[in-house]
């Protein structure tokens, strides 16, 4: 699996992961590559589309924004680009593996854009590297176009953006007639979510920066002229990165009121860690931070909604808490990756992630776990204890372990609110005029 840094100048490959070994049918499982039972396989004829391709999803969950699994690596005797049936086999990979990446383009973003892939090829018998891209997905060329592969020689410099972007929403929830559907009502949540931050201004360092500018730029004009060599750290300390919402943005086109049958309270705080080539503009950091909290938000619905064993979002006249699996960071050479752990994880289950699906030997230590805290559940907790009947709060099991989900009365007073705060201005004319008249 080839992980790769799109910049306007070059394209950067992060790491080349080895993509573990099929396991045997009887344990295949969605949420994990673990299996003490593999398939050996012995030829490229015998790999499967689907099988990288599920590896591609699940790695490309753990890529910052603005990187992509852009290709696929492979060794063997033969000349693969010679080899009518091995290029063929290889394009069929490529191909199942766009059409995957196709079906959440929220999580995948604007690589699917880019329709061209690599094919790393390496002889097991002259040890010579050769890489060509072709065109993927609708597109029917099969004309390869060389590659200059090339390595650097020291560790590759990046420029970190750091950004918390804060969720405090409150949405709907309508039963129809086939019943509530947690994808659905997710989906719904992560396209407003979407609209909201693409529309919003960054702000970097605190100020608003042109989008032609590069990144590195920024860096000279923010240090003192000195005679003083700039060391490493200097180039690579972390600018911090704002995102606002213009006021008008926020607000809904049209006024509609819904009879609804309860409500989601989506709030939390999604961390966001992106590395850029120095080069890269303001503009391509926008793209990148913007499209990593997407992506991390597409990344937690999808593992929440594999692990559901009822697809039923609420509980009749229940009171659910529900807390997501938080973000943590695990280093690949000079910048870093991230996992998800699930309320009660340890670090220790991060590692097996990272040996699985990149093929890296991390240890516990290095695992940045303190960028996402634990939900604070006084709040509820207090509701808890208030309620005078046990009957108010849904069990664990009947919570879908993601987010608030309060009952009917709650979507009720919302509503009325609404209405009072709408009809507020009204109400006052007609109250001035009734008095104006009586006097």
């Amino acid at each position: 699996m080839d992980l790769r840094k799109n910049t306007a100048a070059r394209e950067n490959v992060i790491h080349l992961a080895r993509t573990p070994e099929e396991k045997s049918p009887e344990t295949v499982s969605d949420n994990s590559f673990s299996s003490d039972k593999t398939e050996t396989v012995k030829n490229l004829s015998g790999v499967s589309e689907a099988w990288v391709a599920d590896h591609a999803k699940h790695v490309t969950r753990m890529l910052p924004g603005g990187m992509f699994v852009q290709g696929i690596f492979v060794t063997t005797d033969e000349d693969v680009f010679e080899d009518p049936n091995c290029f063929s086999k290889l394009r069929a990979i490529l191909n199942y593996t766009y059409k995957l990446l196709n079906t959440n383009p929220y999580m995948f973003g604007n690589c699917l854009e880019i329709s061209e892939r690599l094919i790393l090829h390496m002889s097991t018998s002259t040890k010579v590297l050769t890489c060509k891209s072709v065109e993927v997905g609708p597109v029917k060329s099969t004309v390869l176009k060389p590659v200059d592969w090339k390595f650097l020689p020291k560790a590759q410099q990046w420029q970190r953006l750091d950004c918390y972007f804060e969720f405090d929403d409150v949405y709907p929830v309508i039963v129809k007639k086939s019943g509530i559907s947690v994808k659905q009502q997710f989906q719904q949540i992560l396209e407003s979510a979407h609209k909201t931050i693409e529309t919003s201004v960054m702000f970097i360092d605190g100020e608003l920066k042109n989008g032609s500018e590069a990144l590195e730029n920024l860096n000279k004009k923010k240090k003192p002229k000195t005679n003083v060599k700039p060391t490493q750290q200097d180039v690579l300390k972390s600018m911090q990165v704002s995102l606002f919402v213009p006021f008008e943005n926020s607000l809904p086109e049209t006024v509609e009121y819904l009879e609804c049958d309860g409500s989601i309270h989506f709030s939390g705080v999604v961390s966001s860690s992106v590395f850029m080539y120095p080069k890269a503009t303001v503009s391509e950091a926008i793209t990148a931070v913007k499209q990593d909290i997407v992506r991390s938000l597409a990344s937690r619905f999808t593992m929440h909604c594999d692990a559901l064993i009822d697809d039923n979002l609420l509980p009749e006249e229940k009171v659910c808490f529900n807390e997501p699996p938080r973000r943590v960071l695990v280093p690949v050479g000079s910048l870093y990756l991230c996992d998800y752990l699930f309320p009660g994880e340890a670090p220790a289950e991060a590692l097996l992630s990272v040996r699985e699906l990149l093929d890296l030997q991390i240890t516990e230590a290095e695992v940045v776990c303190d960028l996402e805290t634990p939900a604070d559940t006084s709040e509820f907790d207090a509701l808890d204890r208030d309620s005078s009947s046990e009957e108010m709060l849904a069990t664990p099991q009947e919570a879908s372990q993601f987010m608030y989900i309060t009952g009917i009365c709650f979507a009720m007073l919302v509503l009325v609110i609404s209405i009072i705060v709408h009809y507020y201005d009204s109400i006052v004319g007609v109250i001035g005029k009734l008095l104006s008249k009586s006097n």
